[in-house]
């Protein structure tokens, strides 16, 4: 009774549309007045408890890192520099887009950083190349979904603090499924274009000259990556620290480049301010919530019920997948990781599921959620960039599912791919 309580009304209140953070905070509420058992003073210490975390520090210097990227003039760059490359490729900009994504992912750990800010450049170009509009946005929104997975990961720093997981070693497992995504999604766009599927120009091969041109523009950008996760990866930062590194390291190419004024320095740390609130009033609602999970079994229940149906882990493991994707059109991701990392890394700790490689598998499918209506909150972001219909982008996602459900797959069958690097490295 007391857990029907508890989670029906959270369901109500998110059918009703009211914010995530206050749905698990008025939901616990209600869980405590009818259970009658624990005294509300729980509520202040839960929420005191869950943000007294220093991996947590990482969230927002990552939030501003990525903010202050977009400002710094290091997209432009970045994408400048993969069009040097790949721009003269069949369907180019298309592949250059992704490239661009994979490599800015090393530095900003946001998809929404990525939509937002890399999103706008490489949209324009493609618009301006011939692309359909409907089709750019579609290919960032996608491919802006590699930026939590190729370390650093924002993502990743929130489910190691509540899984309590080594962040380094998630990072570190996140680098080849997110390479794969990537190139996943270049062997498909090489598939369409060699069908006549897509509309555009095919632009001549850089010389020589203009590639180093453009290298060296990005050479510093092209350096971020390496030094954050180089630093982190040898032991020299941990990753809250490698967050700090991020930030000064924009802060000082922005000056370089003459690109960041104070007005857009002050703005981003406004808007840094705002996105941090937001998610550390998530982070403890949810730790409120979870507790409150936890104490009402629903690991043990999870676990019983999954072990009736099959004593398989893999099968297990592809119906959690499932139930997360699911979840994932409808949830926010942050909210879909918080309530379940509560009731599922118990529950999967006696199937000997490494929960860094379960850590992965979230991310991914936190990542595809993003992309997939009706939540799908990159399609809006990139929808508005693109100014294109958001039922029309998403009419030309849906294709791009087929090889992010892969690179998912693979990740959830293939545990040793995913925890190569980590065992070297750590283990």
């Amino acid at each position: 009774m007391n857990l029907t309580v508890l989670i029906g009304s959270f369901l109500v209140l998110l059918f009703l549309r009211c914010p995530v953070a206050f749905s698990m905070l008025l939901a616990s509420f209600g869980y405590l007045v009818v259970a009658g058992r624990i005294p509300l003073l729980i509520i202040g210490e839960r929420i005191t408890i869950s943000l007294d975390s220093f991996p947590l520090l990482a969230v927002p210097f990552f939030i501003v890192a990525g903010s202050l990227m977009n400002r710094a003039d290091i997209a432009r760059r970045i994408f400048d520099f993969a069009m040097s490359l790949f721009g003269h490729f069949r369907a180019g900009l298309a592949h250059v887009n992704v490239v661009a994504s994979m490599i800015f992912a090393g530095m900003s750990g946001s998809a929404f950083a990525d939509a937002a800010g890399l999103g706008q450049v490489e949209v324009k170009a493609m618009i301006e190349e011939g692309y359909d509009r409907d089709f750019s946005a579609a290919v960032t929104a996608v491919s802006s979904c590699i930026g939590p997975i190729i370390p650093p990961s924002v993502v990743m720093v929130l489910y190691g603090v509540m899984a309590e997981v080594s962040i380094g070693e998630l990072f570190a497992a996140g680098m080849i499924p997110g390479i794969i995504m990537g190139l996943s999604l270049i062997v498909l766009i090489w598939i369409m274009a060699r069908r006549g599927k897509l509309t555009y120009h095919l632009r001549p091969k850089q010389p020589l000259r203009v590639v180093a041109q453009k290298t060296k523009a990005a050479f510093f950008p092209l350096l971020g990556p390496v030094i954050i996760l180089g630093a982190i990866l040898l032991g020299i930062t941990t990753p809250t620290e490698a967050g700090v590194v991020a930030t000064v390291y924009a802060i000082i190419l922005g000056i370089a480049f003459r690109s960041l004024s104070f007005k857009d320095f002050s703005e981003v740390l406004e808007e840094s301010v705002l996105t941090t609130g937001r998610v550390m009033l998530i982070i403890a609602a949810a730790n409120l919530f979870g507790w409150l999970i936890t104490i009402e079994r629903v690991a043990v229940i999870l676990y019983q019920a999954l072990t009736v149906l099959t004593g398989e882990t893999w099968v297990i493991l592809l119906l959690v997948t499932a139930v997360l994707l699911l979840l994932g059109c409808f949830i926010d991701g942050i909210a879909i990781m918080i309530i379940s990392i509560p009731a599922l890394i118990p529950m999967l700790r006696p199937l000997q599921v490494d929960p860094v490689h379960f850590g992965v598998i979230m991310t991914i499918a936190i990542m595809i959620g993003l992309i997939t209506p009706p939540m799908g909150m990159t399609l809006y972001i990139v929808s508005d960039v693109a100014q294109a219909p958001f039922e029309r982008v998403v009419r030309q996602v849906l294709p791009f599912l087929a090889p992010l459900v892969f690179t998912l797959l693979l990740t959830v069958l293939w545990e040793d791919m995913v925890l190569l690097i980590p065992r070297l490295l750590f283990r």
